[in-house]
């Protein structure tokens, strides 16, 4: 029992993001009592959501529905950011399987129904491919690999990026000027949570929900 303590210390950087995380049903804000700083987090959310003029609201509304999220999760981040969302993030694993075909050329075939989504996506969508994920690329192979995949996306993808983490994220967007605060990550379970939290993102969008 003595060498449980020992592998604590090795264990993933991953694993301590999650640990850190809140609570299902948390939002970040102190506990509800009866203090001033309960009070004013109250108000303060509050005045934030109050309701808009009808024409914002309809423009956000239409906004959202074009990027396949909520109403409130848009304006969640605008309220907390102060930046509109217009991009998404997704893992090249989650959107398709690339294998090599017979005579070697690189094969792209996208999962169920993501391309059907992707086709309803109404903003900017970037690839974040995993390089062990694709089999042995070569550098000519990988800087042709955006048009092999969007032959299977009809052009809708816009950028690509290798990489597996947070970082990796971030410079995918940087190189395509885009603000971490204005894009969300499609994802599908805890670890894709936990990587849209390493890159600083809004919120990490569930495939399952996504244009639910």
């Amino acid at each position: 029992m003595g060498d449980r303590f020992d592998r604590l210390g090795a264990r993933h950087h991953n694993v301590e993001a999650l640990l850190r995380r809140p609570g299902i049903g948390h939002n970040n804000g102190p506990t509800f009592d009866m203090s001033w700083g309960a009070w004013v987090w109250r108000r303060a959310a509050a005045k934030a959501w109050k309701t808009p003029s009808p024409e914002i609201a309809r423009m956000r509304l239409r906004r959202a529905e074009r990027l396949g999220i909520t109403y409130k999760e848009l304006t969640a981040a605008l309220m907390n950011a102060g930046s509109n969302l217009g991009t998404a993030v997704m893992p090249l694993s989650l959107a398709a399987r690339v294998r090599r075909g017979p005579k070697g050329e690189i094969v792209v075939e996208p999962r169920n129904s993501v391309a059907s989504l992707v086709a309803r996506f109404g903003g900017r969508l970037f690839l974040l491919g995993d390089v062990d994920a694709v089999p042995a690329l070569t550098e000519a192979e990988r800087g042709e690999f955006l048009s092999v995949v969007n032959r299977s996306f009809d052009g809708r993808i816009e950028a690509i990026g290798w990489g597996h983490d947070g970082p990796a994220i971030r410079a995918l967007l940087k190189a395509n000027a885009v603000p971490h605060q204005e894009a969300f990550l499609v994802g599908a379970g805890v670890s894709h949570e936990v990587l849209g939290e390493a890159a600083g993102l809004p919120f990490t969008k569930d495939i399952d929900r996504w244009f639910g």
